[in-house]
């Protein structure tokens, strides 16, 4: 079974671009875990490439992509970013791209 994430994303282009980004994952695999949230830094490829998790984007409303992408993580991050309370979560997440 190939494994499935999902995230949420505000700049699509960038995200696809083939540069590093940071993204929240949530698993979409069936059982106990399902939804469980994972933060990465991760390259994104447009199309699915063979061995890698499939990955749907979503608008920051909720509108899915039509068709998947594939993800290779290269880090996973701590559970909790290093935020203000309230912070923008966009903002934060471009913060940890630029180090």
């Amino acid at each position: 079974m190939t494994q499935e994430y999902e995230a949420f994303v505000r700049d699509r282009a960038h995200t696809v671009s083939g540069a590093e980004v940071v993204l929240t994952l949530r698993d979409l695999a069936p059982g106990r875990h399902k939804y469980k949230g994972i933060n990465v830094r991760a390259v994104i490829s447009e199309t699915p490439v063979a061995g890698e998790p499939l990955l749907w984007l979503r608008s920051v409303v909720g509108v899915r992509e039509t068709s998947p992408c594939s993800v290779r993580i290269t880090e996973k991050l701590p559970p909790v970013f290093d935020a203000p309370p309230y912070a923008d979560y966009f903002k934060v997440t471009e913060a940890l791209e630029k180090g």
